[in-house]
């Protein structure tokens, strides 16, 4: 018990540090609250006064105030409450919209390696709708926590004035109330988790049905797909239902122990009025009171069982908050004046996990300017490497360097800007051609852009298009060519003007003829450029100035195209595989196309040999 006080008190204050720019804000409804709370009790003290001073007395002038009062009230209450009820929820979206726009930039700023472990049904939910249980948690805290407590007082305080033996008969009542509300409130923890949980993994499987559509109806599981839908469906109905139950079992507890204090409250006082000790306009007023007490009490109560739900929601985010980065930026990270694009790996180490290596002692040079072929069978490290160039991931042990410098001591932002990737998997966002063009350089003006369309070949194609450069891109590119989208990608990074690029098996799922547009269009984007080629196709690689070949995790062979083929090592093997000769080179063998085809299994059979 105590650690769960404790950890709803810790998260009150760390929601309320997003509270600090609107402390006036605050002030403002703590007097307000106090202000509603004190109202809100003054009616059933004025029906004291009516029964006893004016309907027994007789005394139709104070009934004449009095009904003015009751009607100054009213108006007071509602446009005070009107207003309370605005500047709170003010506040809450303030404060909800500052932990949406932390967690965001927060997740932005996490390792790779977060997104791999996390489903992204997960992901989503926690962004969405979990941050909306920080909204929950602020209205319990303003609307239910104080307000209850402050009219709670002013009503004990009253009840105790007017007759404090027959306020203590009825509040013998109350450590039922904490009793039952434990233990619901536990009940509905475990529950509104358990629901969460699956309404995440229903996230997940909703986007993984919509992201394979294709699939999907490629083998003809539209049925399965049904089938499991429906299934968890049914789960989630169940089990929200379950929850349902469990809430309507606490309330009817609350409403049972509420009206047994009232109906002692109308014996004991009936008592008393009837031996004279107690007037009938105070026995009136204090069953009003105590109802009102109850009502507090009861919300308070049942609090349990809203803070144990929305802290469910709450504690999701604030884990995420929690998560530490694995690559951190240093105080005095620098940056490079005048970067030539010199890379080095020194004695790299890298796993995922001690048991599983994926590289061990990379050792390499890249001059600035150099075109450098990396190849290898599949899970050999090779895209591994230009992750930990740009900083996605850092080395379990030894040094990546850029122009003799670690790149643990340049700044994230001046690193990843200075490196352009074009990848097999294009990524284009919902939105016009030329916005995603300018991502490159957002300074890019309309003459740029051209420019930079007409140099990777897709100039032509885009003004075909209706809307030319204004055409929507729909999500994920969907309305493109892989061609197309890969050029798209060319052009986008010609803007970046990169003085490293990475091409990370950019041509590997095309045909010949979209194959010879794009190289045609990476020969510009690369031309003075320090460039990383990770190919499976050797005739991606075949005008470099040398080439890199990983396999079983380490680096086996190193040099230019003679020196491998005449080595007549794994290199050799592979392009054996692909062109089916072993005597010629590369450039013009690569003028046949007809067995341009070969795998990234040709090559992982090839290295088992």
């Amino acid at each position: 018990m105590k650690r769960k006080t404790k950890g709803f008190i810790n998260k009150t204050f760390r929601i309320v540090e997003y509270a600090k720019p609107f402390k006036k804000t605050l002030i403002l409804l703590f007097v307000i609250s106090v202000g509603l709370s004190a109202i809100s009790i003054v009616n059933p003290y004025l029906i004291k006064l009516l029964i006893d001073d004016v309907f027994i007395a007789k005394d139709y002038s104070l009934l004449v105030v009095l009904m003015f009062v009751f009607i100054l009230i009213f108006f007071l209450n509602t446009i005070v409450g009107i207003f309370h009820s605005y500047k709170s929820q003010q506040l809450a979206e303030n404060i909800v919209l500052g932990v949406k726009r932390r967690l965001f930039e927060h997740i932005e700023r996490l390792d790779l390696g977060f997104f791999s472990r996390k489903k992204l049904g997960d992901i989503l939910v926690r962004l969405d709708d979990d941050v909306y249980g920080v909204e929950d948690f602020i209205g319990i805290l303003i609307d239910d926590i104080l307000m209850n407590v402050l009219t709670g007082g002013f009503i004990l305080g009253i009840c105790l004035f007017i007759n404090w033996k027959v306020t203590l008969s009825a509040l013998c009542f109350f450590p039922f109330y904490v009793l039952s509300q434990k233990y619901f409130g536990e009940k509905v923890k475990k529950q509104r988790k358990k629901l969460l949980k699956l309404s995440s993994n229903f996230l997940s499987f909703l986007q993984e049905s919509m992201v394979s559509i294709r699939a999907i109806k490629v083998f003809v599981l539209e049925k399965l797909a049904l089938k499991k839908y429906t299934k968890q469906s049914k789960r989630l109905i169940k089990e929200d239902l379950k929850l349902t139950l469990i809430e309507g079992y606490s309330g009817s507890i609350v409403g049972l122990i509420t009206f047994t204090p009232l109906l002692i409250i109308l014996w004991y006082g009936g008592f008393k009025v009837i031996t004279g000790a107690l007037t009938i306009g105070s026995l009136m007023a204090l069953y009003t009171y105590i109802g009102k007490l109850f009502g507090p009490v009861s919300s308070l109560g049942s609090l349990n069982i809203a803070i144990q739900s929305t802290m469910v929601s709450v504690n999701r985010v604030f884990e995420f908050l929690d998560t530490k980065p694995k690559i951190k930026e240093k105080k005095n990270a620098k940056i490079l004046k005048d970067m030539k694009g010199h890379i080095e790996f020194k004695n790299v180490v890298f796993n995922y996990n001690p048991k599983e290596p994926v590289l061990q002692d990379i050792n390499f040079d890249i001059k600035p300017g150099e075109k450098v072929g990396l190849i290898g069978p599949s899970g050999s490290g090779k895209s591994t490497i230009a992750n930990m160039l740009c900083r996605f991931y850092d080395p379990v042990s030894g040094k990546v360097t850029l122009d003799g410098v670690d790149v643990k001591d340049l700044k994230i932002d001046f690193l990843r800007s200075k490196i352009g990737i074009v990848s097999q998997e294009t990524i284009l966002f919902n939105t016009t051609i030329k916005e995603n063009l300018r991502l490159g350089n957002h300074r890019a003006t309309k003459d740029d852009i051209i420019k930079a369309a007409k140099l990777a070949n897709i100039h032509d194609f885009i003004m075909s298009l209706e809307k030319g450069y204004n055409t929507m891109v729909n999500e994920r590119g969907v309305n493109l060519s892989s061609g197309q989208k890969q050029r798209l990608s060319i052009a986008r990074t010609i803007l970046k003007d990169p003085k490293i690029i990475i091409l990370d098996e950019a041509t590997s799922s095309l045909d010949s003829q979209s194959e010879l547009k794009i190289q045609e269009a990476l020969e510009n984007v690369t031309r003075g450029k320090t460039t990383l080629i990770i190919a499976h196709r050797l005739s991606t690689i075949k005008n470099v100035d040398k080439i890199i070949v990983l396999k079983d995790h380490t680096l086996t062979e190193i040099g230019s195209f003679d020196v491998l083929m005449k080595k007549k090592g794994i290199f050799y093997r592979y392009y054996q595989a692909q062109f089916g000769r072993s005597n010629k080179r590369v450039k013009d063998l690569a003028q046949s196309t007809s067995n341009r085809g070969a795998t990234q299994d040709n090559m992982q059979q090839i290295s088992e040999k």
